[in-house]
């Protein structure tokens, strides 16, 4: 069965899933230029991702690296959200042994130039991923997605959120900071330590603690056996960049409200790719 989307986006076929909504690419009728488009049910609480991530796309339009959305609306039981389409991400650009260093340092100052520009606007994104690094058709230039998740670190007086320590795990178990492991209320340093595990995930082709063995279904002893691999890890077990272990140990070592010094983890960088 066909299904049109706002009397103009045919849906063809899904291209992602997650606990929050699918992804399809489709195509505008008339134009037939193609997009991407999320889909998400409406809960019996009437609560709403899709409608969050509209709202942020909207404040941050005008950030370069952010994709533009074309139209957000509600559709029987459904909310909807039309965006440019990209055909990767980070996650689709590796294998197993990883990829160049050079091309993961150019990679790593773009995702750091995303992160400070919306930290900028007050924003943070509690969710970086590789699948939320999207690459342009000439695999050049990369995109942030996916900003159902994010909120302001500031109140309504424009003062920094207050700490907690008795938080849900929000996010990816394999990308989230050691403090978020810890339940501990996301900040800015946050979003900057997930970047330093996506470094580890491209250059070494996998994340070291892929395969430790939990059982099903047991959030509580995956968070915990991943929060102890990440706090021991031997780097010198997969020959790590220096800088990478510099950059990570940076990000567990800011407090709860310090602002990330972007450029000194953007030159601890930069030095590395001038040296490759």
């Amino acid at each position: 069965m066909t299904i049109i989307i706002s009397k103009k986006y045919k849906i063809l076929n899904k291209i992602g899933e997650g606990a929050f909504g699918k992804i399809f690419v489709s195509e505008n009728i008339d134009t037939k230029e193609k997009v991407a488009i999320k889909i998400e049910k409406i809960n019996m609480y009437n609560t709403t991702l899709i409608k969050n991530e509209a709202r942020i796309y909207t404040y941050l339009k005008d950030i370069f690296g952010i994709p533009k959305i074309r139209e957000y609306g509600k559709v029987k039981n459904y909310n909807y959200l039309v965006m440019d389409l990209f055909k990767k991400s980070l996650n689709n650009n590796t294998n197993n042994n990883g990829i160049c260093l050079k091309l993961i340092l150019d990679y790593s100052l773009q995702m750091i130039c995303r992160i400070e520009d919306i930290h900028n606007k007050g924003i943070i994104h509690r969710d970086i991923k590789p699948d939320n690094f999207l690459l342009d058709d000439n695999e050049k230039c990369i995109y942030l997605i996916d900003f159902g998740l994010s909120k302001s670190f500031k109140n309504e007086k424009g003062e920094h959120i207050k700490l907690r320590n008795d938080n849900s795990l929000l996010g990816t178990f394999d990308y989230v900071s050691i403090n978020i492991h810890n339940g501990i209320t996301a900040s800015r340093r946050d979003d900057i330590e997930s970047i330093g595990y996506i470094l580890l995930y491209l250059f070494i082709g996998f994340l070291p603690w892929k395969n430790i063995d939990f059982n099903n279904n047991n959030e509580e002893e995956k968070n915990n056996k991943i929060l102890e691999f990440k706090k021991n890890i031997n780097y010198g077990d997969y020959n790590i960049p220096g800088e990478f272990i510099i950059y990570i140990n940076y990000c567990r070592n800011m407090k709860f409200d310090d602002k990330p010094n972007y450029n000194y983890l953007k030159c601890l960088l930069y030095n590395l790719y001038k040296l490759n």
